[in-house]
């Protein structure tokens, strides 16, 4: 009896999904290139550069570079020892301006410069979070400086609208 042939498919008959990897959250850095203010990722985290030393290379070894860092959410130290010609991630951090509309409840109602609105930042427990909360009792208009990174966001400053 002769082997039977395999019979391709008229169609597919499994769909693709796409999914989120976070790869896009981050871009690949060499280590020797970083400086003080730049932003890395250490243990999972956003962290900015507070400073970094470069040992020599040694005998069996190459150099090394010592990274000071702070976490730009939590304001903890962290440190990073990497060959310096290793890469390591940066994460994509952004600012974003947003006009105060609303307090409800604890969350910010926030407009974007396309008129889209926002509703999902809680209102700081600190000395920022004062500040909003008097310039909106006192009427006046004000501008949210919000700091994303790796899905991460946390209202940092905010100021007087100007008029014009």
């Amino acid at each position: 009896m002769p082997p039977k042939k395999a019979q391709k498919a008229d169609h597919d008959e499994f769909e693709v999904e796409t999914a989120d990897s976070g790869a896009a959250k981050c871009r690949p850095v060499q280590t020797s290139t970083m400086k003080k203010g730049s932003n890395i990722l250490v243990k999972g985290r956003p962290c900015k550069v507070d400073s970094i030393s470069t040992s020599k290379p040694g005998k069996h070894g190459s150099a090394k570079c010592h990274l000071v860092c702070i976490d730009i959410f939590t304001g903890k130290k962290m440190e990073e020892i990497s060959p310096a010609h290793a890469t390591v991630q940066e994460p994509i951090v952004e600012r974003s301006d947003y006009l105060l509309s609303d307090i409800d409840d604890g969350f910010l109602s926030l407009i974007d410069d396309a008129g889209e609105q926002k509703d999902d930042l809680r209102l700081p427990d600190n000395e920022i979070g004062t500040k909003i909360q008097n310039l909106f009792n006192d009427g006046k208009d004000c501008i949210v400086q919000v700091v994303s990174a790796m899905g991460e966001e946390m209202v940092i400053d905010c100021k007087v609208e100007n008029a014009k």
